[in-house]
């Protein structure tokens, strides 16, 4: 974290992105998702639930494991983002957190086809 805290800070973004967390652009997916199922098989979203927290833990270990304790001897010379790496980071976070706070307009684009769909499957 000392050494790399721009990379260390967007890999922590990314990994609770890919969670679920509320405000970023997973939590909209798997809200819809368990939304969904529970009515139909509320036991297996229960276990599903369980699986997400599970992999919560894992993302916290992980960042642990990656990003603390003792800077080994070959890492010395890595270093922080670079200016093109940020350019290409700074609008992927900010459209992580676009989806995550307003998802209706991503939805939109979709809801047409998945009107169609269920019409097909019904």
């Amino acid at each position: 974290m000392q050494r790399t805290p721009l990379l260390c800070g967007w890999m922590s973004v990314a990994m609770f992105s890919s969670l679920g967390l509320p405000g970023l652009n997973g939590f909209i997916g798997e809200f819809l998702i368990f939304k969904g199922s529970f009515a139909i098989a509320a036991s297996f979203t229960a276990i599903a639930v369980i699986g997400l927290l599970v992999t919560a833990i894992v993302f916290v270990r992980a960042i642990q494991a990656l990003f603390s304790g003792p800077l080994a001897e070959n890492c010395s010379a890595f270093p922080d983002l670079l200016p093109i790496e940020k350019v290409a980071i700074i609008p992927v976070t900010l459209l992580m957190f676009a989806i995550g706070i307003v998802p209706q307009f991503v939805l939109n684009i979709f809801n047409a086809t998945v009107v169609q769909i269920t019409r097909l499957l019904a």
